[in-house]
């Protein structure tokens, strides 16, 4: 039996052993299709979008309103079930005028509405830039996260009041207690100068009062004191970060924050149509960057952002170009009001000083397979490496961003290293010079190059967006759309007719068409001195031709001055100081010069670009000279015999008029003397004096030096004058 039994149970085994093994696959496969719910809810948060909304600074006015509307248009796109999208409020107060003017009233309204059941929906994180103070401190104590820039401080919200009533003290109180983010106590202390906070035993936060009494129970193990009697808390990013551990995470930018929030990447920029409704137009830059094509851009821009435009979409394509033109259009856009929201996008190649276009706007876009920076069609040469690089650390706190990697795009020998703050997340590309002054410039290590020695760097779109050096990723310009809500045909603004006036004035073709005609009427008033039609028809040519510079940005006020100065010099040599023409010879030098200077940006070629443009400049000098052979001639064998035209200058007279214009300019006629024989009573050499029969006249030799004495006999008399021979 007991065989029998163990044969049994040996058969069962072996059908369960059949039957296990084909189910087996089929429920690992199961379970992989039917994860369970933990992997189910890790599935719904990488769905998690984020959305980017600015606050501007200070709030006063409509701000509050605008904001709120940009969330309630947010709320009504989420469906039920849908998750809680982040909400990044960024709050940039890196400039003086924002820091402060915060109205009470309106900053609460916003805080309020940030911790209503209407906003549970999104969970809303404050991202601060710079110094926040005044009222503005209400929106991030609304807020369930706080992130600070490494530089951003955060406090002195009473610094706009005289006097704390009550029902601020309470505001702050009810705004900070509902979501804790920082405690109501601490909250106070920033609003309150006639309070003391306390930390107690390393979390719990007490005002003087309160502390006084946990001591007299002895509940009071370890204490320091954060704020002093008689001022506000302003506390840095460090200090709440690393010391008080009140806010969530410290962030220099967008892709670190989407990082530390594990947001994907892609989504970070996702509604940022929600800001305001934009009115957009895109303006193409396409080619080489000459002056003519910036002044063109930025007038068109200007008009564009008149007529209400406030989102500038910048199409950038180009191999570099002028290097003035470059940092005229960095300017242009650097000066542009906040209100105005600048994006570049790179879909192909911004090479060369080209890429420092897109470092001067508020947001750059590329495809991941995009050029930035390297080697174009310009190259600085080491004394302009060196002005670059001072020019980029003055706007770089402008423009907001690092300034090391845009040198590197343009110089070979500046050197580049990834650098990262040990204990956190942060990274940054920087040049020895730029690290070194970091305020925090020693809690940074420094890793490897990033630079080719004797290469200028450059990036592809990828590392680009990697390294956070551009915001979002965008591969056209529907993709841009889509992610601002606009329509997916952006305005090209056409040129009207002033700029097509303009654009006349700056070419090239009436610059010398001017200058030629101007050079001929300018030799012609000359020829017959007063105002008359030809210095009228000069002044005008000139006029047009130093405007039509001006407005291609190769002339300015230099040029303007060298030109009239030339001009008086001349003038001078005419009529009031005639000698061995130094006046004249100067005063002709300078407007050759003036008129080269103002065919170009540069006064002596360095680089391949500028030699091109060399043949455009000395093209002025041979107009010049042909200009005044041409002015020559007309005025000598065309001017007179053409009507009207005739009647702007004097025949010269012929030499009968010549004589009896002599004649009649004597005060003394002395041509009675003429034969008769006298001596010299001084040295004639070749003037002096001579005694003719009873008379002593003024008397000049005819060649010979005659020496006192000497018989002298008049040959001819030219006005008061006789001109005498010696008699020997």
């Amino acid at each position: 039996m007991l065989r029998i039994r163990d044969t049994w149970i040996w058969l069962a085994k072996v059908c369960l052993f059949l039957v296990l093994v084909p189910i087996t696959p089929l429920a690992s496969s199961a379970q992989e299709a039917d994860p369970p719910a933990e992997k189910q809810n890790d599935v719904a948060a990488a769905k998690l979008t984020g959305a980017r909304l600015r606050i501007p600074l200070p709030i006063k006015g409509s701000v509050d309103t605008n904001i709120k509307q940009s969330l309630q248009r947010l709320l009504s796109r989420l469906n039920d079930g849908d998750p809680r999208p982040v909400v990044i409020l960024e709050m940039d107060a890196t400039k003086a005028e924002q820091t402060q003017g915060s109205e009470f009233e309106r900053s609460l309204s916003l805080a309020r509405f940030l911790t209503s059941k209407e906003a549970a929906r999104l969970k809303t994180v404050a991202f601060l830039k710079g110094k926040i103070e005044g009222h503005a401190v209400l929106i991030p104590l609304a807020c369930e996260q706080i992130v600070m820039h490494p530089d951003a401080e955060l406090g002195n919200a009473g610094i706009d009041e005289s006097s704390i009533s009550m029902t601020m003290r309470h505001a702050y109180e009810e705004i900070a207690g509902y979501r804790n983010t920082l405690p109501p106590e601490l909250a106070l202390g920033m609003l309150d100068p006639s309070l003391e906070i306390y930390r107690v035993n390393n979390r719990r936060f007490v005002d003087g009062a309160e502390y006084e009494k946990l001591k007299a129970e002895g509940e009071v193990a370890t204490s320091e004191k954060l704020v002093e009697k008689g001022k506000m808390a302003l506390l840095t990013a460090t200090e709440l970060r690393q010391d008080l551990q009140l806010i969530s995470h410290i962030s220099e930018n967008y892709r670190q924050l989407a990082t530390l929030l594990e947001i994907p990447e892609n989504q970070i920029t996702q509604d940022l149509g929600l800001d305001r409704d934009w009115k957009a137009a895109r303006f193409i830059m396409d080619g080489d960057i000459s002056n003519r094509m910036v002044q063109r851009t930025s007038l068109s821009m200007q008009d564009a952002i008149h007529g209400g435009v406030n989102f500038v979409l910048i199409d950038l394509h180009s191999t570099g170009g002028d290097p003035i033109a470059c940092e005229n259009m960095v300017n242009f856009l650097l000066g542009l009001p906040d209100a105005v929201h600048t994006v570049t996008l790179v879909t192909d190649e911004a090479l060369a000083n080209s890429a420092l276009i897109a470092m001067a706007c508020d947001e750059i876009a590329i495809a991941p397979n995009a050029k930035l920076g390297g080697a174009g069609s310009y190259a600085y040469s080491h004394e302009g490496r060196h002005d670059l690089e001072n020019y980029l650390v003055r706007i770089s706190p402008e423009a907001n961003r690092s300034w090391s990697v845009w040198g590197a795009m343009n110089d070979p020998d500046l050197e580049v290293f990834h650098y990262e703050r040990p204990g956190t997340a942060l990274a940054k590309f920087l040049s020895e010079r730029e690290a070194a002054e970091l305020p925090d410039a020693k809690e940074w290590k420094r890793g490897q190059a990033i630079t080719t020695p004797n290469e200028p760097l450059q990036i592809t779109g990828s590392q680009a967006l990697d390294w956070g050096i551009a915001d979002s990723q965008a591969a056209s310009v529907a993709e841009i759309a889509q992610h601002y809500g606009l329509p997916d045909e952006l305005e090209v603004p056409k040129q009207n007719w002033a700029h097509r006036f303009v654009e006349v004035l700056a070419s090239p073709s009436l610059a010398f068409f001017c200058l030629f005609v101007g050079v001929m009427a300018m030799i012609s008033e000359f020829k017959a001195p007063g105002v008359g039609v030809p210095g009228f028809i000069a002044a005008i040519c000139f006029g047009l031709f130093f405007w039509s510079r001006f407005l291609n940005g190769t002339a300015g006020w230099l040029e303007a001055m060298l030109f009239v100065g030339g001009i008086f010099f001349i003038l001078m040599e005419l009529f009031v100081l005639p000698g061995f023409g130094i006046f004249g010879l100067g005063g002709g030098a300078m407007i050759i010069t003036s008129i080269v200077l103002a065919m170009q940006t540069f006064v002596w070629p360095t680089t391949d670009y500028e030699l091109k443009q060399v043949p455009y400049s000395l093209g002025s000098v041979v107009v010049i000279f042909f200009g005044m052979i041409a002015a020559v001639l007309f005025a000598k064998h065309i001017l007179p015999r053409t009507p009207y035209l005739n009647q702007t200058m004097l025949d010269a007279p012929d030499e009968e008029t010549m004589e009896e214009i002599r004649r009649r300019e004597t005060i003394v006629d002395l041509t009675h003397l003429v034969g008769n024989t006298g001596q010299a009573l001084t040295p004639l050499r070749p003037s002096g004096k001579a005694k003719i029969g009873h008379e002593i006249v003024s008397v000049s030799s005819d060649g010979d030096m005659i020496e006192q004495g000497e018989k002298v006999v008049v040959v001819q008399v030219r006005g008061n004058y006789a001109i005498v021979r010696a008699t020997t």
